[in-house]
């Protein structure tokens, strides 16, 4: 009996223990980055998580794991990345992963999104040809001058011009005459004499990183201006169009149309409805109208736009195809979830290309950042792979994280869910779920049970379609000292009386599971027995009484068993056989003395009380 005792007490106490534990969750970072680092410069990446017990923290690299070393040093306690000498060796795809140990052998990994690292790689410049390029132009005519050879760094930078003389050079400043378009051209829409280069003066164009601080110079350039007595008016002509004009979701797109002509052209805009469009909201006019935003791109905004042209002397137009592009649109991601032990989990990762764009493959899925591809265990999958279901789930061992990322040319998206199984509510006092009830009777309502214990457990009451979160309904009273929920009926009025006659319903809930209890209360019946009906022992329990029982019912059969068996072994001596003062084998048989004692039939047994002998 006191190995079954603790035997009980053993598994009471593992029941609390895993009761208690929750999967990580991150915190930070929860969106994607994208970070550009200079060479040689340190850099820190932070992780943070919750859950219980604490979580640890690991970093992976491009999907693998980092080992602290000289060029990172990982912080499992404080989810801290190092890298104090950055280079082109670090750079890639970096996650957070962030794990507990609920349990023996039960470790869920949660995952952040990605933070790519990349290094900043700086322009190297024009091939420098040593000879300088000419331009003529006449005075009022269109002239560019070109950003050749230019090598582009990472990320791109802007483009700008200076004229530049033997001892200074002073950067162009854009007017409504100049435009630099997004190829580092430089555009006059007219001429003037004032633009002409005179002596050793020069145009160069210029690409500037803001985040280190330095320029460089391209190619020179010489503008000749041819002047004229009178300029000549002409009418505009479209000389640049932003193409293709390819942007995603969620970007500023730029779309830019230069005009040249004399007088200077006014510029209009006009929408993929072929509506005017005005500055304001999510559009925005830039360098003299000749650039035109639109901010945070939509599928919807997908089509073709009109620029215009306009002066005295007429007028020219051209249309740009804003193409929007994406990555996959998420239509539902997997988020963390909590379920009552035995109820299916399910977690859908979902997303579709943008419009006109290619069908998108499957997701991958990821157990703990393990990759899954197929049905195993209690993991299913449906819908073309795009529902993962975790059937029958049990606590502990069914407590786990799983991510999916669904990928196409432009990009891919990424999400992680954590599974918490936690035990069901279950009741363990009710009442009679149907009591009819007399004046002067008690009407029992108590209702109480028990639930996780990472949980709080919650009770309000629904009569007659009104809910009492925080009171009781009508003429209900709870007796803090005995527990007991009730109506009693003996001071009632008669009105009363009849007024609690319905369903009260006992709800039991807490964040993630509900329960209700429905008690129907008839009046003018019989009185229903008070009786508060314990609901069903935990399952652990009955199987460990069950045990109990037929161990003992085991153990008194082999007794009786034991007991037939010796009374079997023994022989029974006869009082005629006592007066046989001399038994002989062979003369026996022949006077067939064995026969005569073989028919002996109401003889009684010797007792071994009449020691006197024969």
């Amino acid at each position: 009996m006191s190995t079954i005792f603790i035997l009980f007490c053993s598994l009471a106490s593992l029941h609390g223990v895993a009761s208690q534990g929750k999967p990580p969750g991150i915190t930070d970072p929860l969106v994607p980055q994208i970070r550009y680092i200079a060479a040689k410069d340190s850099i820190c990446l932070t992780c943070k998580a919750e859950g219980n017990p604490t979580p640890k923290y690991t970093w992976y690299r491009n999907g693998t794991e980092i080992s602290s070393n000289q060029y990172q040093k990982v912080d499992a306690d404080t989810g801290a990345l190092e890298i104090p000498d950055f280079s082109g060796r670090e750079a890639g795809d970096y996650r957070c992963g962030a794990t507990n140990n609920i349990s023996q052998g039960v470790s869920p990994l949660a995952m952040s999104p990605a933070i790519s690292l990349k290094e900043i790689r700086h322009a190297t410049g024009w091939t420098k040809s040593g000879q300088i390029e000419h331009i003529i132009a006449s005075e009022g005519e269109y002239a560019k001058l070109e950003c050749n050879n230019v090598t582009h760094g990472d990320p791109k930078l802007p483009f700008s011009w200076f004229l530049k003389s033997s001892k200074d050079a002073d950067q162009l400043r854009e007017s409504n005459r100049t435009y630099i378009d997004e190829r580092g051209t430089l555009h006059f829409i007219y001429v003037e004499p004032s633009d002409k280069t005179s002596g050793d003066d020069v145009y160069n164009c210029a690409i500037y990183n803001k985040v280190q601080d330095y320029i460089k110079l391209g190619n020179a350039k010489r503008l000749t201006v041819r002047e004229v007595t009178v300029k000549p008016e002409r009418k505009p002509r479209i000389q640049f169009k932003t193409s293709p004009a390819e942007f995603q979701i969620g970007q500023t797109a730029e779309l830019e149309c230069v005009f040249s002509g004399y007088p200077l052209p006014s510029i209009q805009w006009f929408n993929i409805r072929n509506e005017p469009i005005n500055p304001g909201g999510r559009y925005q006019m830039d360098k003299h109208n000749m650039k035109l935003k639109i901010a945070k791109l939509t599928e919807k905004d997908e089509g073709l736009y009109r620029c215009k042209g306009e002066n005295t002397l007429g007028e020219a137009e051209s249309t740009i195809f804003l193409d929007v592009k994406s990555g996959p649109i998420w239509e539902k991601a997997i988020t963390n979830l909590t379920v009552p032990e035995g109820r299916d989990a399910s977690f859908t990762c979902k997303a579709r290309p943008a419009i006109n764009e290619k069908a998108l493959e499957p997701p991958v899925w990821y157990k703990n950042w393990e990759r899954i591809q197929k049905t195993t265990g209690n993991i299913i999958f449906r819908d073309e792979g795009r529902v993962l279901t975790v059937t029958q789930p049990t606590k502990p061992d069914d407590i786990m994280c799983f991510q999916c990322q669904i990928t196409n040319d432009i990009g891919s998206v990424f999400s992680n869910g954590c599974l918490n199984v936690i035990k069901p509510i279950e009741v363990t006092t009710q009442p009679l779920l149907k009591q009819g009830t007399k004046k002067g009777d008690l009407v029992n309502l108590t209702v109480r049970g028990t639930t996780d214990p990472g949980m709080t457990l919650r009770y309000r009451w629904e009569f007659k379609k009104h809910t009492y979160y925080t009171g009781l309904p009508p003429h209900v009273v709870y007796d803090d000292v005995t527990k007991q929920t009730y109506i009693n009926t003996t001071s009632l009025s008669d009105e009363e009386y009849r007024q609690i006659e319905g369903t009260y319903t006992g709800v039991l809930y807490h964040d993630f599971e509900t329960l209700r209890v429905d008690i129907d209360v008839t009046i003018g019946q019989e009185t229903a027995p008070i009786v508060v009906a314990p609901a069903a022992f935990p399952s652990w329990v009955i199987i460990l009484v069950v045990l109990f029982v037929v161990l003992l019912v085991l153990l008194v059969l082999a007794f009786i068993a034991m007991s037939r068996k010796k009374e079997e072994g023994a022989y029974k001596i006869y009082k005629t056989e006592l007066d046989v003062t001399y038994l002989d084998p062979d003369d026996d048989i022949q006077k067939g003395k064995f026969q005569e004692v073989t028919k002996i039939e109401n003889t009684d047994l010797y007792d071994g009380k009449n020691d006197a002998g024969p």
